[in-house]
């Protein structure tokens, strides 16, 4: 799939795995900007834990556990990719902050895409 940067400045392409249980995995793997980035396969339980950890609202500042001695641009890029897969929400207080969505929603979501890769060869699906 493809979403715009946080900042509406680039166009970022990943795309979405899945593993033989089922579990979401996404990549970063292209970015129309000047910003590098991790291409690691990251989990997308792993993300929504660590997002959960967040007492305030979330911010790319929240994901960079996810990429330690790393680009400090992945955060921010997977923040855009997990925004516009619509597993995260804009702040209503402040635009430049994100929160969760509901965990219900998210887990329908979540199951949508492993119900995507069943019974296909190949264990990717894109959004």
């Amino acid at each position: 799939g493809e979403c715009p940067s946080l900042s509406g400045q680039s166009t970022l392409t990943y795309r979405i795995g899945c593993n033989d249980d089922k579990d979401i995995y996404l990549c970063l793997t292209g970015n129309t900007g000047k910003g590098i980035f991790n291409k690691d396969w990251i989990s997308l339980e792993e993300i929504d834990s660590l997002m959960g950890t967040e007492k305030g609202p979330i911010t790319s500042g929240s994901l960079h556990g996810l990429f330690e001695g790393k680009s400090s641009n992945s955060a921010g890029f997977v923040l855009a990719v997990i925004l516009s897969l619509g597993l995260l929400k804009i702040s209503s207080n402040n635009e430049r902050r994100y929160e969760r969505i509901d965990q219900k929603e998210y887990r329908k979501i979540i199951q949508a895409y492993a119900k995507k890769n069943t019974g296909k060869k190949r264990k990717e699906v894109t959004s």
